[in-house]
């Protein structure tokens, strides 16, 4: 299957809802620069700082965002050092997730050097943590109302901020009426999910009306929601509408490639990622999700170098991402099927320490890697209790459940754990399959 990235949409609806990008500052000339701004941000925010982005591409400015630019085996240091020095502005993003004051005072120096030769830097507050004390006289903008990403007044004030002038009076109402619409279709999305309204939810994620149309956050929402019940074919329906609607979303190729892994379209989705690693986008989210392709096509042919494929596609991208806990834990995972043991154990401590934090099971992803790390370990009534934590949280995710359960099923094979040992952890996701 060979991906097609569709031309701009022309239907006069999709223009009307994305003029009031018009009304966004330009970036400004070029000249000897690579980048109109440099997003920086820790791996527990990507995907507000993919949905930046996705919008301030459609708005015709060209950002770096390290996932989607830096190739694996790179100096980091010296890359993003590279990177920031050929942008025109940055953009640090800053919540309680990612309250690391030294990455951030590192950041915010940077720029603030730059800053005497024109380069405009502005700090996006995603929760209600607050700035801390070095940076508390910068200029921030607040998006606390809006955790699925930029939209709206504040969008249009932090591209303002990037440039440097003040928003127009005229582009406030229309913005304003943008975040209306938004708001209303992402509550309507999140009641959709929280019932389990699989109809309800496709049919939103294809629909044109208007909060849908604006900006990529919504319609992405709604396919990545469809993906965590398990309903991976009506998610490709809804990515379809996102491709055209949105065609340089690299999150929308992302979540095509996730939805067909799960359909077991193993081919397909490699297909499609690795047109996207390709074409340069050698992140984490597109090598994890490709790597988890070539594992699904091991499962099937039992072939020993697509494992290993896997899991070099893990580890390569860890190593570029020390910070990145799910490549991290898949390649130690993958370790284990090879038989490396110490290779396992070792890329397991690696990752405690990233998600040792997530033990009250409120962050899935984090929480679920602490249990696989555990039990990576040996550790199975750690894993099981969090395990627990997680179902007992998240009882609406049963398409991401089902890959975790699956997961856990492998390594206890790996460990040769016995049969009511592993009946017992398994036990933990019989609800999944309950539908």
């Amino acid at each position: 299957m060979t991906m097609t990235v569709p031309a701009d949409d022309d239907r006069p609806e999709v223009r009307d809802m994305q003029r009031w990008l018009q009304y966004a500052p330009t970036p400004p000339p070029r000249g000897t620069k690579k980048y109109d701004v440099f997003i920086s941000y820790r791996s527990s925010d990507r995907a507000w700082a993919m949905a930046l982005y996705d919008v301030l591409k459609l708005a015709s400015w060209e950002p770096f965002l390290d996932q989607y630019a830096l190739v694996p085996g790179t100096a980091l240091e010296t890359s993003l050092t590279d990177a920031l020095e050929a942008s025109s502005s940055g953009v640090v993003l800053w919540s309680s997730r990612t309250k690391d004051s030294e990455w951030c005072r590192r950041e915010r120096t940077a720029m603030s050097t730059l800053a005497r030769r024109g380069f405009n830097y502005i700090f996006a507050k995603l929760d209600d943590e607050e700035l801390p004390l070095f940076a508390q006289g910068d200029l921030y903008i607040d998006f606390s109302d809006s955790p699925e990403g930029a939209r709206g007044v504040n969008l249009l004030k932090l591209m303002c901020g990037m440039r440097g002038i003040a928003l127009a009076p005229d582009a406030v109402k229309m913005a304003q009426k943008v975040d209306e619409d938004a708001t209303r279709a992402l509550v309507a999305i999140k009641a959709a999910i929280s019932a389990k309204n699989v109809g309800r939810l496709t049919e939103i994620g294809t629909s044109s009306e208007p909060g849908m149309l604006a900006s990529p956050a919504p319609v992405l929402a709604a396919a990545q929601g469809l993906i965590s019940l398990g309903k991976n074919a009506e998610a490709q329906e809804v990515l379809r509408r996102a491709r055209t609607n949105f065609p340089k979303s690299v999150r929308a190729t992302q979540l095509e490639g996730l939805a067909l892994r799960r359909q077991q379209k193993f081919q397909d989705a490699i297909d499609v990622l690795s047109e996207l690693k390709e074409a340069g986008h050698q992140d984490a989210e597109t090598l994890g999700i490709l790597a988890a392709a070539w594992d699904g096509l091991y499962q099937k042919s039992e072939k020993i170098q697509q494992l290993r494929t896997s899991r070099e596609l893990y580890r390569t991208a860890f190593q570029a991402d020390p910070k990145d806990y799910y490549t991290g834990i898949n390649a130690a995972a993958k370790s284990l099927f090879l038989g490396e043991r110490d290779e396992a154990t070792r890329l397991a401590a690696a990752v405690l320490p990233l998600v040792e934090k997530a033990a009250d099971g409120e962050d899935f992803y984090a929480a679920c890697t602490l249990a696989e790390v555990y039990l990576l370990q040996r550790n199975f009534a750690g894993a099981a209790a969090q395990y627990q934590r997680v179902a007992d949280k998240h009882l609406t995710r049963c398409g991401d459940l089902r890959g975790t359960r699956d997961q856990a099923r492998r390594i206890c094979a790996a460990h040769g754990s016995s049969q009511e040992e592993t009946e017992k952890l398994l036990a933990l996701f019989a609800f999944v399959d309950e539908e």
